[in-house]
Order: structure tokens, then C-alpha cells, then sequence
């Protein structure tokens, strides 16, 4: 477990793609990671929790990985 991801009692401290990435940039999950906001996972947030919520799922918006 990396210390990005998780604090020191193991509980993950954030969701999106790019805290969950571990030194080498492959991402430490496998699961879909969604926007907690609108539940879609090409929303920018989903992508980095500091960009704001679109509540879209449209491909290619900036900030989105998708």
C-alpha cells in the first residue's frame, strides 16, 4: 500500500485516478473509478478530485482521462 492512497490505519484517502496511482504511474485499484458527485467515470472529477464536477459522461472533456 502506498502512502498516497492510504492513511496510516489503512483507510483509502481519496478515490480518483490520479491519487491511485502508485510510483511507477499503474494505477493500485481494479475497480472503475466514478465521480462521487454524478456517478460517471469520464467526468473530470473521477479523473482528479480537485477539478470540478461536469455531470457529464461525454468522452473527451478536459481535464478527464477518457
Amino acid at each position: 500500500m502506498t502512502d498516497q492512497l492510504y492513511d496510516q490505519q489503512n483507510n483509502v484517502k481519496c478515490w480518483c485516478n490520479t491519487c491511485c496511482k502508485n510510483e511507477t504511474g499503474e494505477w493500485n485499484l481494479f475497480r472503475m473509478v466514478i465521480c462521487p458527485d454524478c456517478g460517471n467515470k469520464r467526468c473530470p472529477r473521477a479523473t482528479n478530485h480537485e477539478l470540478e464536477c461536469t455531470g457529464s459522461n461525454k468522452p473527451g472533456q478536459e481535464g478527464s482521462i477518457y
